[in-house]
């Protein structure tokens, strides 16, 4: 069977029909996705802008801390050579005797411990620990442990404890005489370590 020319026409025609609609619907897709990837790409360069700024701005405030951690240093070293050592640190048991005597105390006792190490805030130091028993004035005691605690030869030092005892009075005439009041102070004197 042989197809007339309107037949070819109306083919012709319907073909192109088809085709036009296939191409439309396909381009009408692609265009959504370019319409989608446009607005990716516009995300994703707004998020580039505010990571280059954000990444500028995180350099900044490192140089800044990497110059504030270099001053810290700085003091930290000068700081820990300022700070007395376990070698050049002052004789506790003289001064201490000296202290005594100027308060009017008797030295009973003094006694010092090993030096140890103890960790401050991320450094170390030697801590010596002294003890010293004295008799006397409960006044002259007070005055004793005023002196350690102002003197400058106790710069690196600190009153860890003081104990004072007071023995009681007796009423009885016959009674021997009481004893003095007397007091064991506790120090503890710090060094730098350099650990």
């Amino acid at each position: 069977m042989r197809l007339g020319r309107t037949a070819w026409l109306v083919l012709g025609i319907g073909v192109f029909v088809i085709a036009f609609v296939t191409l439309f619907f396909i381009y009408a897709r692609q265009s959504g996705e370019q319409e989608e990837l446009e607005v990716t790409l516009a995300g994703a360069q707004t998020q580039l802008v505010k990571l280059i700024s954000g990444r500028d701005s995180l350099e900044d405030l490192l140089t800044q801390q990497q110059g504030t951690l270099s001053e810290t240093r700085a003091l930290l070293t000068s700081a820990q050579a300022s700070f007395p050592t376990l070698e050049a640190s002052i004789e506790y048991n003289e001064v201490l005797t000296e202290i005594a005597d100027f308060c009017g105390l008797e030295v009973v006792n003094m006694s010092a411990d090993e030096p140890r190490e103890k960790e401050v805030e991320g450094i170390t130091f030697l801590v010596i620990s002294f003890e010293v028993e004295v008799k006397g004035a409960v006044n002259s005691i007070l005055t004793m442990v005023d002196e350690i605690a102002t003197d400058k030869r106790f710069a690196s030092a600190t009153v860890e404890a003081v104990d004072i005892t007071v023995p009681r009075r007796s009423l009885l005439a016959s009674a021997p005489e009481p004893e003095e009041p007397s007091a064991k102070i506790k120090l503890a004197g710090y060094s730098y370590g350099g650990g």
